[in-house]
């Protein structure tokens, strides 16, 4: 433990009207370990912090204040670090919003004007580039269910993702493959916000979306700067750019057009599907935030705070939600210790999504719920990289801070019960 948080401890004590000693005695800790604690010089163990909680008594606003400390001195950074990713991850996909741009670009036609005369040519700076490849993009997916593209360009590039969610708002159908490099699966880099994007363009209805991936430093990277880092390519245009988008060569002759869609496919076929789209059966239950399926079909559960009420309802009748305790619930067959609540804010539109990690299988799912229309689909992540996270993430999660104490939830099932109650009372 920090000094911070054993300075703000030792006032909360003092407050009290207690010792360090008899608090230390309270918890079940020795009492020299337990100044070493509030001087810094040893961590504390999350639990023991919450029975000093549940101890002294604290206010809500007093527990979060300690819980904020403790993740400040948190030891594992990276663990930490990676849980805030994908809170963060979870935030993006569940509010993703289709974009309804109705601008035009004016390079996209003037710039592919000036190339109509000439089978090949070259185009400097950025602004022209993006401007060409928007006009070659919209004019193929005018052919709508016909068009196809394929292309090797990163999403630091948002323009393209902007085209893909217009055209898609558009109910234009398509094709796109895109070729993705990821870093070394040992680093996960920028990994987590390529997958923000690439689960958004999966989960649209009127695109099919097929990104692919491999890891940068592999043959397949070889294979792919032989035609140019970054390409585009559709039926009629091939574009070439350099790595840093300054300047590219866009080709309308037939016969380069089809080495590189040859070149490209086969460049393909050694790259692993990045995520797979699949619908689901839809089912009335409220799904948890996360889940966690481990041997043997055990699943350890990670609700939301407002979902609390949702314990009530496992095998459990209408009649009898006002009067279920911890004890039935268990005798019911859940057991309240493979279900976790995560706290305030953490986790928002939690009936939009539910991410599972099979342990097993190591793979990810997204299981994305449609409540307007009744629809649910699950996009399933096996690349490892981004599993090695969600493993390590799972691991964390349930001694983090993120989650709330036994006490925390009995309460909270306490206070719906009773409300419960009063209302059928009326």
């Amino acid at each position: 433990m920090g000094q911070e948080i054993g300075n703000v401890l030792k006032d909360m004590i003092k407050e009290k009207n207690m010792t360090i000693f008899s608090l230390a005695k309270e918890v079940g800790v020795d009492r020299s370990t337990f100044q070493h604690f509030l001087s810094g010089k040893r961590k504390m163990n999350l639990e023991d912090l919450r029975k000093i909680m549940l101890t002294l008594n604290l206010t809500k606003d007093k527990k979060k204040q300690l819980y904020t400390l403790y993740e400040n001195e948190y030891d594992d950074r990276e663990v930490l670090k990676n849980s805030q990713d994908i809170f963060a991850l979870f935030g993006e996909i569940c509010n993703q919003v289709n974009p309804e741009k109705n601008w035009v670009e004016t390079e996209e036609y003037l710039v592919k004007n000036q190339l109509t005369s000439d089978k090949a040519r070259i185009i400097k700076g950025q602004v022209k580039i993006e401007g060409i490849i928007r006009s070659c993009f919209m004019e193929e997916m005018g052919k709508r269910e016909n068009s196809h593209i394929i292309m090797s360009i990163n999403f630091k590039h948002h323009f393209l993702y902007d085209l893909i969610m217009r055209v898609n708002g558009q109910n234009q159908g398509g094709k796109i493959q895109n070729i993705i490099p990821l870093v070394n699966k040992k680093k996960l880099g920028n990994n987590l916000d390529i997958l923000k994007t690439v689960l958004s363009l999966k989960s649209l209805d009127n695109i099919e979306y097929e990104p692919y991936y491999f890891y940068s430093g592999t043959k397949i990277y070889d294979d792919i700067s032989i035609i140019v880092p970054n390409y585009f390519i559709t039926s009629k245009h091939v574009i070439t750019i350099d790595r840093d988008f300054e300047s590219a060569i866009i080709y309308e002759d037939p016969e380069i057009l089809d080495y590189y869609r040859e070149k490209s496919q086969s460049i393909l076929s050694k790259c692993a599907l990045f995520v797979e789209k699949a619908p689901q059966t839809w089912l009335n239950d409220t799904l948890p935030s996360f889940e966690k399926i481990k041997k043997n079909n055990i699943i350890e559960k990670y609700i939301a705070f407002d979902q609390l009420d949702s314990l009530l309802n496992f095998n459990t009748s209408a009649e009898d939600k006002a009067t279920v305790s911890g004890q039935s619930l268990e005798k019911a067959g859940v057991r309240i210790s493979d279900i976790f609540v995560l706290r305030d804010g953490l986790i928002t539109c939690a009936k939009n999504l539910c991410v599972r990690y099979l342990v097993n299988e190591e793979r990810v799912e997204f299981i994305l719920v449609n409540e307007t229309n009744h629809l649910m689909m699950k996009l399933t992540i096996k690349e490892i990289g981004i599993v090695i996270v969600f493993r390590e993430f799972f691991n964390y999660l349930p001694n983090s801070i993120h989650v709330c104490s036994p006490e925390e939830i009995k309460n909270g099932l306490r206070n719906i019960q009773s409300v419960t109650e009063g209302i059928n009372n009326i």
